[in-house]
């Protein structure tokens, strides 16, 4: 009896100590895992919101830590988009000042180092030093729009890119390309919701609006743009750039977070021109300004059914 009693202590003894080791090992990966985390602080800055809008800024960072390779593989582009980061804290501000807070979503860090609008295999060349910051600026994408199906059933996205291309003019990416927007105008029956990263705001439209009205129409986002003094394409001013015209359509955030495919978030990216836009800080003042009211009345205007002004 007393040989089965020692056993029993051996066998309690042990289950002790491999409680403990657990616990040590449990505190320890959350520790590596606050404190990967906590690496990326000074490199970028979240937001949460308290209406259904996202804005990101992802190209428009300024920091190159030496300790961070910089990205030199064939294709990669390098350069900042100049005061995109500064032009979504500025709508931000503007929209405090209406009432409303977006979630957000910047990155401080420059392209130089990481592309955070695209995949994690592409974002850098042969450096992984930044996968884990990669992951966390995608993760907050996921978890704020995962937290604005849940409050308001849909809502949009907005993702903030700057452009040089020779006609100054904002640029709206609902992935459809110059070609396509051409052929649209042309035979419209060619596309339909699932064409484009507003998918939802189609199939879910308070007023059961078409394609058309959403690119080009008196309430599409291009045209109030050109309505505030910022030529854009699409829009009811100019429903397709022309052959031969640079443009661009939507890049990887575009695709993967808006809802051509799946979710509840419609996304839509916005390439800033220079001249009369990013170039002067009056000009983006004024930009922000406008935005802001834009944005809340697109928003009225095309998801009432969650978010509306009393």
């Amino acid at each position: 009896m007393e040989g089965f009693e020692q056993n029993i202590n051996r066998v309690k003894a042990g289950l002790i100590c491999l409680l403990i080791a657990f616990i040590f090992f449990a505190c320890d990966t959350n520790s590596e895992q606050d404190e990967q985390t906590g690496k990326w602080d000074n490199f970028v800055e979240f937001r949460e919101g308290n209406f259904p809008l996202i804005l990101i800024a992802a190209h428009g960072g300024d920091l190159k830590p030496n300790w961070i390779n910089d990205r030199d593989c064939p294709g990669s582009k390098l350069l900042q988009d100049q005061y995109t980061l500064g032009i979504a804290i500025q709508i931000e501000k503007e929209l405090q000042k209406l009432g409303f807070q977006p979630y957000m979503i910047l990155a401080k860090i420059h392209r130089i180092k990481i592309d955070l609008n695209r995949s994690l295999t592409t974002s850098v060349c042969d450096d992984i030093t930044t996968n884990s910051l990669w992951s966390l600026f995608h993760e907050q994408i996921m978890s704020y729009s995962t937290a604005i199906e849940r409050t308001y059933g849909r809502g949009l996205l907005i993702d903030i890119h700057g452009q040089s291309h020779p006609i100054q003019r904002i640029e709206l990416g609902y992935l459809l390309n110059g070609e396509d927007l051409r052929t649209f105008q042309e035979s419209p029956a060619q596309f339909s919701s699932t064409s484009v990263s507003i998918r939802q705001a189609l199939e879910n439209h308070p007023q059961n609006m078409e394609l058309e009205d959403l690119l080009t129409g008196p309430m599409a986002l291009g045209t109030l743009l050109e309505d505030a003094g910022f030529p854009s394409v699409p829009s009811a001013y100019d429903t397709a750039p022309a052959s031969g015209d640079l443009f661009f359509s939507g890049g990887y955030n575009t695709r993967t977070y808006g809802s051509k495919e799946k979710g509840m978030i419609d996304a839509i990216q916005l390439e800033l021109n220079r001249e009369g836009l990013r170039n002067e800080s009056e000009d983006r003042q004024r930009f922000a300004e406008r935005f802001a009211n834009i944005i809340v009345h697109y928003l009225a205007e095309h998801y009432s059914d969650v978010f509306y002004l009393l």
